[in-house]
């Protein structure tokens, strides 16, 4: 399809949806010269994609996917030799860039090696590698006609600016596989922006910006390398915009199948260019000016194209085709944009700062780090919409004390993944707009998080250890707080207190492990002047294992919503609501609870308050004890209840640190 139209200007971007069916099917350029039906979604604005697609999501060679560093230890670097010293580590690591990293240029002319399982990933709009480029493989080996054992695999790189290398800027080389380049910039390289070659495969090139840049995307380095190629070289390049960049966008030599869609070529000599018998499937692309938009009679042996769907505007001449290539769908499912719409959505869509660094937990922020909080957490109220924690602010990593104090302390959104083991004393307070997110087996020891005029806080999968005070203290009108996952154990006092008129509280599948003072809300009989009408609580799916009490003790709430919990073995009770405090506890598990509830008669010294149960399993256990009516949680948030017969084996599987 040719048309003589101006490409319209680029207004927001939208991201594809991964859609489709696999069908086993050869095209041919003669019979299928019209494009294939295919379900375009519609232009409007969408997250990016946390997962890849395309051939990185094949599973093969022992790879189920591409999943980089995801399970590894998640760091920050800002210096060369950090990144250098983390991505050439064994093992699985997330690699966030931050600001500029000027790399040697002087060693193997300034390409550094990135080893097996790492995501590199910048943080914010300007991260950047400068002066040098990555090089993902083994040494050249001609000798070598296979994949090797210890090939290179499993790499993400996204949402950097590299530039300036003396040699690649990226080099895929000797059977590397299962590899991600997805949302990045590439500029004033001296050789390839992107090369993927000898026997590297199972590749994905997408949502990149190329620009001021001679030789883009070789795939395929030699006439001669026909031993180690044919057969291999699968890769995807989709929703790429090569701003005036040169050639090269791919060349291809022996490509088994390079799948090129929804790329938006701007002013290029030519665009794709395949020889050496390789086969190019090119769909729904857009070529403004582009001299040779694709050529099968390039330079040294012909290759193949099948091209359907295409626009070209401005272009001297029209896309080469010649024989037949394998049907993508035999390989992955995948859903084409309408090539008019290539102009609006690449331009916006392509390159650095397009994905938040919490976009696509697995190979950015820690797991969760961007979940939605329920509950009366999740309420817009006092000027706030639900819980979103530190979203929009930086990601930091804090290893230590020092660094973990300096972050919950600092002013502004902030995601802050504790890694390791973190020593502290007493309670610590935590300003607003924070997310704290423990990433593997994270633990905060000795000391506890406080919560004084506080609120949009999230804490998640954390080990909470042996807290001189609280482990836990949400007091002084904070409200907002999520505090989900976690697990908490030997505190001297409470795990989780909530008290003087905290507010919109949700405490979600946590394990309470043998704890003594579980949960307090409202901190004494008379606090009712501070309390009345707050202390609006939500506490569902966790595990009270073998803890002895306040699950919660309640004084002036109204309502407490108690649902979907596992109480197993809990020593003096399960719930107690006084002093007038309202609360809903149904859907509940209790086992080997003496005193499920107490409400009419108080507790301790405590006057009585008011409790409803409903549809909850009692095991050997005692009679719960109800009083009056509560407000119900619906007049605040929709909520759906899990069976109470099914709670133990959920709760267990799902509550604690590790369950993300």
């Amino acid at each position: 399809m040719t048309t003589t139209s101006t490409p319209p200007r680029p207004p927001r971007w939208r991201q594809h949806a991964a859609a489709g069916l696999i069908a086993a099917l050869t095209l041919s350029a003669a019979a299928l010269a019209q494009p294939a039906a295919a379900t375009a979604a519609p232009v409007g604005p969408a997250p990016a994609a946390a997962t890849p697609d395309g051939f990185a999501t094949v599973d093969a060679l022992g790879q189920n996917g591409t999943t980089g560093g995801a399970g590894g230890p998640v760091v920050t670097v800002t210096t060369a030799a950090q990144f250098l010293d983390y991505v050439s580590r064994p093992g699985p690591y997330v690699v966030q860039v931050s600001g500029t990293i000027n790399l040697p240029a002087g060693a193997n002319d300034g390409m550094h090696d990135v080893a097996s399982d790492k995501t590199i990933v910048g943080l914010g709009a300007n991260a950047t590698l400068s002066g040098g480029g990555l090089n993902i493989g083994l040494p050249v080996d001609d000798d070598v006609t296979s994949p090797p054992a210890n090939a290179v695999h499993n790499i993400i790189i996204r949402n950097v600016h590299i530039t300036g290398a003396t040699d690649d800027l990226i080099n895929v080389q000797m059977f590397s596989h299962h590899i991600w380049i997805d949302h990045n910039e590439f500029s004033n390289g001296d050789d390839g922006a992107v090369d993927i070659k000898r026997g590297s495969d199972f590749v994905t090139v997408s949502w990149n910006h190329f620009h001021d840049h001679d030789k883009t995307l070789l795939l395929g380095h030699d006439d001669d390398n026909a031993a180690q190629d044919v057969g291999r070289l699968r890769v995807t390049y989709h929703h790429n915009y090569f701003n005036a960049s040169d050639q090269r966008n791919p060349r291809v030599r022996f490509s088994a199948l390079a799948h090129v869609y929804n790329n938006y070529y701007y002013d290029n000599s030519y665009g794709v260019a395949s020889t050496n018998d390789s086969a190019v499937l090119m769909e729904n692309n857009y070529f403004y000016s582009v001299n040779n938009p694709g050529r099968v009679d390039f330079s040294g042996p012909l290759g193949r194209i099948v091209q359907r769907g295409n626009i070209l505007v401005a272009c001297n001449h029209a896309i080469e085709t010649r024989g037949t290539v394998p049907d993508p769908r035999t390989y992955y499912p995948y859903t084409l944009d309408p090539a008019a719409n290539v102009p609006t959505i690449v331009p916006a869509g392509a390159g650095v700062g397009r994905i938040s660094p919490t976009t696509g937990a697995a190979s950015t922020a820690a797991p969760g780090s961007t979940a939605q909080a329920d509950g009366f957490a999740g309420v817009d109220a006092l000027g706030q919409n639900g819980t979103t924690g530190g979203v929009g602010g930086p990601v930091v990593t804090a290893t230590n004390a020092n660094d973990f104090l300096e972050y919950i302390d600092t002013v502004g959104p902030m995601i802050i993944q504790v890694t390791g083991r973190i020593q502290i004393s007493s309670k610590q307070g935590v300003r607003p707009n924070k997310t704290i997110i423990g990433v593997g087996n994270a633990e905060i020891t000795g000391g506890g998080l406080d919560f004084y005029r506080s609120y949009n806080v999230i804490v998640r999968n954390i080990n909470f250890t042996d807290a001189e005070d609280d482990a836990i203290n949400v007091g002084q009108n904070s409200h907002h707080i999520w505090i989900d996952h976690n697990r908490f154990s030997g505190a001297v006092d409470g795990s989780v207190d909530v008290v003087r008129g905290a507010d919109y509280v949700t405490v979600s599948w946590n394990h309470f492990d043998h704890s003594d003072k579980s949960m307090l809300i409202g901190h004494s009989d008379g606090s009712g002047s501070t309390d009345i009408g707050k202390l609006k609580v939500s506490i569902h799916h966790n595990f009270f294992d073998n803890s002895r009490q306040r699950h919660p003790r309640i004084r002036f709430a109204e309502p407490v919503h108690v649902y979907n919990n596992y109480f197993l073995g809990n020593e003096l009770y399960g719930v107690a609501s006084t002093e007038n405090a309202g609360v809903v506890v149904e859907g509940n598990y209790f086992r080997d609870v003496p005193h499920p509830i107490h409400s009419a008669s108080g507790y301790a010294d405590s006057g009585p308050g008011r409790a409803v149960q409903r549809n909850n399993v009692f095991v050997n256990s005692g009679a719960p004890e109800t009083a009056g009516t509560v407000t119900e949680p619906r007049v605040y948030y929709p909520y759906t209840l899990d069976p109470a017969a099914n709670v133990p084996a959920l709760v267990t599987a799902g509550a604690g640190v590790g369950r993300l």
